[in-house]
């Protein structure tokens, strides 16, 4: 047998090497407004998905920064840096831009602008023009809590032992100052704003620019004699075991501390000036609890024989109820109390959409809110047997049962934002305003911002009509003050919105420097 032997076949899969995916990077600077660069600034990609990575990088001695190997999505970008705050084209709680990354592009030469935060140096001086140790002295500014004007604290420091101050860390914007100080004697220093004067309508405003640096700020503060108010103790103080506590506040919010002597019988707050305070207190004994806001006026004297007429605390119970399916569990949720003088109380609500509110809670007429609830809003509320329209409850007149109606037949606006050459206003904020039959029903209004082509969507939107506005750097919360509003009330959008409804509506920015 003749056996061929041929030659062995060798098969070669060969298969094509595929190209890794190109690396993404992200470059730039980061510089201030006036085009200066920022050194050390945190730049931060935050990925809009919480899935996605993100990414930091910091700025080099020119600003610039490099962050490699970043992955196709979308990312809000930002930088941060102490002494500098975001520019957000002058808007507070503006969002951040958008920045979106395709498959196999790069992106160069983006520009990331910070504001330098201002500086404000001076002296507390008494009006000998000796300097004042130890002075407080405070920044404070307007802002808008709950739909009114009203001043805050945003900074404060003590003065060293020459009466000299440094506030740093200010926002551009009207600011005023405000200084207060002891001198151990009868008399002190009440609080008083710059130039020198108590009275803070009288007050000078100070414009701060970006980066300023203003020097040579000096506040004068006149001493006044300052005062005593007195009064018995109820007879709850008395009782063995009994836990208590009192202090007396300015009206004004200021949060001046004042000492206090008490005896068995009587109690004394000592070194206030005149002004308008009220006496907050409670007591608890033998398992019962009381509480008293009593207010009192300083004039240019001791006050004596306080009473103090404490009371038992108000129980407020109520349900929510929803019409529809709830969009989300109800203990998420919190019913809110509140007060122009008492103050705000509030509750967590129970998974069943029972709350109680117990926390020192006194006769008053309040307003109450419940709180944000994705894809739902307070349709109907109920105290005791009467229906609530203006979202107030009166418990001068007794308590009785809450009843809060939430729905779920929500909608939504959206539409576009241009500016008044035409172009798209990018991340302006619009406001939906409750108007017509829900006019003051500031927990209907709802907003939004426009994104980087203009666009705005706003869900969640309960039935009924509105005023929209889009407002290019109105102060955040200024819209629901119907005082602020009112000059541009001819530029805003009506719309109404039906159950479950759609709207679309074009908006042209307002900016509210021109009426200043």
């Amino acid at each position: 047998m003749i056996r061929i032997l041929l030659p062995a076949i060798i098969v070669v899969s060969v298969v094509a090497a595929q190209e890794p995916p190109p690396r993404l990077f992200v470059s730039g600077m980061v510089i201030t407004t006036s085009g200066d660069p920022v050194r050390k600034a945190r730049v931060i990609l935050r990925a809009k998905e919480e899935a996605a990575f993100s990414y930091t990088a910091d700025s080099d001695a020119n600003g610039r920064f490099l962050i490699q190997d970043v992955q196709p999505g979308v990312y809000s970008v930002s930088a941060d840096r102490p002494g500098f705050m975001a520019d957000n084209d002058g808007a507070p709680g503006v969002p951040p831009p958008s920045l979106k990354i395709e498959a196999g592009q790069s992106i160069k030469d983006l520009k990331i602008k910070l504001i330098p935060l201002a500086i404000i140096t001076g002296r507390v001086l008494d009006h000998d023009g000796d300097p004042i140790r130890g002075a407080r002295v405070e920044a404070v500014a307007y802002i808008y809590q709950s739909g009114k004007k009203q001043l805050n604290s945003v900074e404060q420091i003590s003065a060293n032992d020459q009466g000299e101050f440094r506030l740093f860390g200010l926002h551009p914007g009207t600011i005023y100052l405000r200084a207060s100080g002891h001198d151990g004697g009868t008399g002190s220093f009440a609080p008083t704003y710059f130039p020198g004067t108590k009275d803070a309508v009288h007050a000078s405003p100070i414009d701060l620019e970006a980066g300023a640096q203003l020097r040579g700020i000096d506040i004068l503060l006149r001493r006044e004699m300052h005062h005593s108010v007195r009064g018995k103790l109820p007879d709850e103080f008395k009782h063995q075991g009994a836990r208590s506590s009192l202090q007396i506040l300015p009206r004004d919010g200021s949060g001046a501390d004042f000492s206090m002597r008490q005896d068995d019988e009587t109690f004394e707050f000592l070194n206030v000036f005149p002004g308008s305070y009220v006496i907050v207190g409670a007591v608890t004994t033998g398992g019962k609890h009381s509480v008293v806001r009593e207010p009192v006026e300083v004039v240019n004297a001791d006050v004596e024989g306080v009473t103090l007429r404490f009371v038992p605390p108000i129980n407020v119970s109520g349900v929510v109820r929803v019409e529809g399916a709830a969009p989300r569990p109800l203990d998420n949720l919190s019913v809110i109390l509140e007060s122009d003088t008492q103050g705000q109380s509030g509750a967590r609500v129970k998974p069943d959409g029972t709350f109680t509110i117990s926390d020192d809670v006194l006769p008053d007429v309040y307003r109450i809110t419940v709180g944000s609830q994705p894809g739902a809003y307070v349709k109907a509320l109920r105290f005791g047997d009467e229906e609530v329209n203006d979202g107030r409850i009166d418990l001068t007149k007794g308590s009785g049962p809450v009843t809060v109606l939430l729905s779920t037949d929500v909608g939504a606006v959206e539409g576009s934002v241009k500016k008044a050459n035409g172009d798209p206003a990018v991340r302006v904020r619009v406001t939906l305003i409750a108007s017509g039959n829900h006019l003051g029903r500031s927990d209907l209004s709802r907003y939004a911002f426009t994104d980087e082509q203009g666009k705005f969507h706003v869900p969640d939107v309960p039935p009924g009509e509105y005023q929209a506005f889009a407002w290019s750097d109105a102060p955040f919360g200024a819209p629901q003050d119907p005082d602020f509003r009112k000059p541009f009330e001819k530029r805003a959008v009506s719309v109404k919105l039906d159950p479950n409804g759609h709207a679309t509506i074009d908006l042209t920015a307002i900016s509210i420097k021109p009426a200043q």
